[in-house]
């Protein structure tokens, strides 16, 4: 058995810190996501210490298990940090006596919260060259289901310490059992200190969550916003009172807008066990308002654009696929059909609009050589005409509009060459323009298409 005389040098390191935001950072964090009408859920993880032995006494060392090691207190020499760490100079194996390769030579059952995230972390260290300690450690919750092991840890060599860290568990129980292993035995391998042995457990503090209540939407969860899927036995306080209980249902124009607390105890409500808090800010916002027009009909060999918005801070998404603002429809890329579009601001409101297309036979209405009297722009229209005759026209003309089934819709005198009209009243459509000369109307003198 080897047994330093002398204390090596105490290696140093820089702890992790791992700091909570503070009140002021929280609601300014809440203050930018209702400014900028963003959802977002903001969950605080903070992994604080839950028991810690830093092997800073000279008493028998807990949990230790008797007859492994000739030292049962901590020693002064290979200490982490303080002055202290647990010297584990095993008794050598001799023939199947001793400490030897397998045995159990150190176990300690530690308290938490069920379900609760947590890890375990130790720094090793050998004072003796060559394969020296190598240990296997496992950890389990008390109903014996295994968290985590590692089935060999090699220590590393004066002064350069090794530090381990567990994977992050969720016990089912309200307790956790740490083994250590050693794997080998004999003279050659029985040297390993352990200093700050820690259990730390994840802490979610708080979350702050802004929801945006879309005016074209009735109820919002505000549940559904939490980050980290909260336990559904919580409660709910705030301006007004919410509904469904854990949901926290808010009614557009039965709640009121402002700050909402969720408070629920994930890990159980056993003594020591943290509770979690959650604020959601509810807030008004403006859904998209989106018009594509009335239905209508289109020439087989004219284009057809519909328009959802210009705006490039809003996502849009047709019924067709595209995900631009407009689209182009002509005969031979789209089949007679209904069309629809969402768009999507960036507060997550959304507003949907659709229209029916059809794609008719225009040839063969114009006829009479009338359609020489007018020509008539824009064409389609978006319900303003711009009519011009020829001069070879006797003014003034009655003019008539008639719809596909021949209906007068709209008639106006022509005094000038040139005239402006509106025709605000007139549905999106295929529309016959005829002029009334000799006392006959001219049936097929232009081919219109209103498009608002």
């Amino acid at each position: 058995m080897k047994d330093p005389s002398s204390p090596e040098n105490v290696a140093t390191f820089e702890k992790n810190t791992h700091m909570n935001r503070n009140l002021s950072h929280l609601l300014l964090a809440t203050l930018m996501i209702v400014a900028f009408g963003r959802n977002s859920a903001n969950a605080q993880c903070s992994w604080q210490t839950v028991f810690s032995d830093g092997f800073e006494y000279t008493t028998t060392i807990p949990d230790l298990i008797p007859g492994t090691t000739i030292h049962n207190t901590p020693q002064t020499f290979a200490a982490h940090t303080g002055s202290r760490a647990m010297y584990m100079n095993f008794i050598d194996c001799v023939g199947g006596v001793g400490t030897c390769a397998g045995d159990l030579v150190y176990q300690r059952t530690m308290t938490t919260c069920q379900n609760m995230p947590i890890r375990v972390s130790g720094w090793f260290l050998t004072t003796f060259s060559g394969t020296q300690c190598d240990v296997k450690i496992v950890i389990s919750d008390s109903a014996g289901n295994g968290l985590d092991s590692i089935n060999s840890l090699l220590a590393g060599y004066s002064p350069s310490w090794t530090q381990w860290t567990s994977a992050t568990m969720n016990p089912t129980t309200t307790s956790i059992i740490l083994s250590i292993y050693t794997n080998v035995g004999g003279t050659n391998g029985n040297d390993l200190s352990i200093d700050d042995l820690k259990l730390e457990r994840c802490v979610s503090t708080s979350s702050a969550t802004g929801v945006p209540v879309c005016n074209n939407v009735s109820t919002v969860d505000l549940y559904s916003y939490l980050s980290n899927n909260p336990v559904s036995t919580g409660t709910w306080t705030g301006p007004s009172s919410l509904t469904n209980g854990y949901l926290g249902t808010f009614t557009t124009g039965a709640n009121t807008g402002g700050t909402y607390i969720y408070n629920s105890a994930p890990y159980g409500t056993a003594v020591g066990c943290p509770l979690r808090v959650d604020t959601v800010v509810a807030f008004s916002a403006a859904a998209p308002i989106i018009n594509l027009g009335n239905d209508t009909s289109v020439c087989l060999n004219q284009n057809l654009i519909l328009t959802a918005g210009t705006s490039s801070s809003n996502t849009y998404l047709w019924s067709n696929g595209a995900s631009t603002g407009s689209i182009t429809l002509n005969s031979s890329s789209a089949a007679n059909n209904v069309y629809a579009v969402t768009v999507t601001n960036v507060s997550g409101c959304t507003g949907t609009d659709s229209l029916a297309v059809s794609f008719v036979i225009c040839s063969g209405i114009e006829e009479n050589g009338a359609i020489e009297l007018l020509s008539a722009y824009p064409n389609p229209s978006n319900g303003t005409l711009t009519i011009q005759a020829p001069a070879s026209l006797l003014l003034p003309v009655q003019m008539n509009v008639r719809d596909a089934s021949g209906r007068l819709v709209f008639t106006t005198t022509l005094r000038d060459y040139q005239s402006t009209l509106s025709l605000p009243t007139i549905e999106n459509g295929v529309y016959m323009m005829n002029v009334v000369s000799d006392g006959m109307e001219k049936m097929g003198s232009r081919l219109i298409i209103v498009n608002k």
